[in-house]
């Protein structure tokens, strides 16, 4: 009896591996997004690819497969520099005891985003199992003075816990009193997606902005809110969020484009050239902002000679 022929493994490509991780297998989709970033040189795309990363590292925690949820985020960080994939990379690294490396990365996220209030929370607790409770201390309370608390009660036992090196007891009890326990946000970005999915897009909207209401200082969240707004036709909206995932994170070359195409979508075509120009200028070959800044240019140019030619 002939042993059963191999399943052909579909071509890898963005599209399917989007298709995998919506049907839930995460390995595959984690083993043709790595094979991608080993084909794939355009920036754009890459960025894509990394986005998608970190998508399949939040269903491989959550599946609680904290191995390959970390190796999808040491991919992602060869690819972009962005807060939130290196704040859940140090959070994965510390569930593996690797404290001076998940220091490493929460260092690299507020380097990025200082107002990253989770990942100021968790350098705090990781510098008390280090010992130096002095430091955590004093970082902790200059976060609470720096915020309205909704559990001040909450903070107060979880300082005295810390004061005794009780961080066991202490963690819970900052994460919730700071607002640093993203575990709400996982859940509304699951249901944003799941919306989403559904064609349900004004619901997954409402979903989407209460998760940027919540966590204001994550430019990933500004940027997905802009592009949802835009493909709804709400220009204006999007304009105003995606400036804001730039002021968080000026170097977000996928949001600057994003940026561009809906000033041109408004009609200032000029300005949306000035920010495609600012892509090219650090990133030369960014495929999207190439192409773009081609088509837009010599359209504007051929609409300003044309009252000329009438003439």
């Amino acid at each position: 009896m002939r042993p059963p022929r191999p399943r052909p493994q579909p071509a890898p490509d963005l599209e399917t591996a989007r298709a995998l991780l919506a049907q839930g297998d995460r390995v595959a989709a984690l083993e043709m997004l790595e094979l991608l970033l080993t084909t794939e040189s355009r920036r754009d795309v890459r960025e894509q690819i990394a986005s998608l990363l970190l998508e399949a590292s939040l269903g491989c925690d959550l599946a609680n497969d904290p191995a390959r949820a970390l190796r999808a985020l040491d991919l992602a960080t060869q690819v972009v520099d962005w807060a939130d994939v290196h704040a859940r990379r140090g959070m994965l690294l510390a569930q593996c005891g690797r404290r001076p490396e998940a220091i490493e990365a929460y260092e690299r996220a507020l380097a990025i985003n200082p107002r990253f209030r989770g990942a100021a929370v968790e350098r705090a607790l990781l510098d008390a199992h280090e010992g130096r409770l002095g430091e955590a201390l004093a970082t902790l309370r200059a976060l609470a003075a720096d915020s309205a608390l909704t559990e001040p009660r909450a903070l107060a036992e979880g300082l005295d816990h810390l004061r005794t090196a009780d961080i066991e007891r202490a963690a819970p009890l900052l994460r919730r009193a700071l607002g640093a326990t993203d575990t709400w946000l996982d859940a509304q970005l699951r249901e944003y997606q799941q919306l989403s999915q559904d064609g349900d897009l004004a619901t997954a909207l409402h979903a989407l902005r209460a998760a940027v209401g919540e966590r204001p200082g994550y430019p990933d969240l500004h940027y997905l809110l802009g592009v949802h707004e835009m493909q709804l036709g709400a220009l204006d909206d999007a304009l105003e969020s995606l400036a804001h995932a730039l002021e968080l994170h000026p170097d977000y070359h996928s949001a600057r484009v994003e940026f561009a195409r809906a000033l041109e979508a408004t009609g200032d075509t000029p300005e949306a050239i000035v920010q495609l120009e600012l892509v090219l200028a650090t990133v030369p070959g960014h495929s999207a902002a190439q192409a773009l800044h081609e088509r837009w240019v010599a359209r504007y140019r051929d609409a300003r000679k044309a009252p000329a030619s009438a003439d």
